[in-house]
């Protein structure tokens, strides 16, 4: 396109149009354009665009979470106090008179006595009690992740076809840059 309008490299352009003037530059450039169909007062345009980032969100599933119960099983060793009645027996000798003849008994015949012997045992009873109780929920939580991205963006290199400017910087300072 440069070609079409007159013009070129910076350096081989340097070198030819040293000896133009200001009107010949503008002559030859009009006569180019309207060589190519376009008039003075239309413009050509060159549309600059740019990458700008947009980031968006989007809802995935993270995973799942599982609460089950399990029973563990733990020996327990406790003492219990139980009570029991034994038997003792004591004898004596029979000082005071009292005597087998004045009793009416005879030898031979069961005199018996029975003591009913009583005794505790431990009686084992598992009762289940709760002990806790678990409320599971969820809760949502926002941390801020940083997205890095490379953008890109076009820049226009304009190469001036006149002599009469000493430097070619433009807006931003930069040889040849728009």
């Amino acid at each position: 396109m440069l070609e079409k309008f007159g013009g070129n490299d910076r350096d081989d352009r340097n070198l030819r149009d040293r000896n133009l003037t200001d009107t010949d530059r503008q002559r030859l450039v009009r006569e180019r354009m309207e060589a190519h169909g376009i008039g003075e007062d239309e413009a050509l345009r060159l549309v600059l665009n740019e990458e700008q980032l947009a980031v968006g969100k989007r809802e995935v599933e993270a995973g799942e979470v599982g609460v089950r119960k399990h029973v563990e099983t733990e020996h327990v060793h406790q003492n219990v106090p139980l009570r029991h009645d034994e038997v003792e027996v004591e004898r004596r000798p029979i000082t005071d008179g009292y005597t087998a003849a004045g009793t009416g008994a005879t030898i031979g015949q069961g005199e018996d006595i029975r003591i009913p012997l009583h005794a505790e045992e431990a009686v084992v009873e598992k009762r289940v009690v709760p002990k806790e109780e678990l409320v599971v929920r969820k809760r949502e939580v926002v941390e801020t992740e940083n997205v890095d991205a490379t953008l890109r963006r076009e820049r226009a290199e304009v190469d001036r076809d006149t002599t009469h400017l000493r430097d070619d910087r433009l807006d931003d300072d930069r040889p040849g840059r728009v």
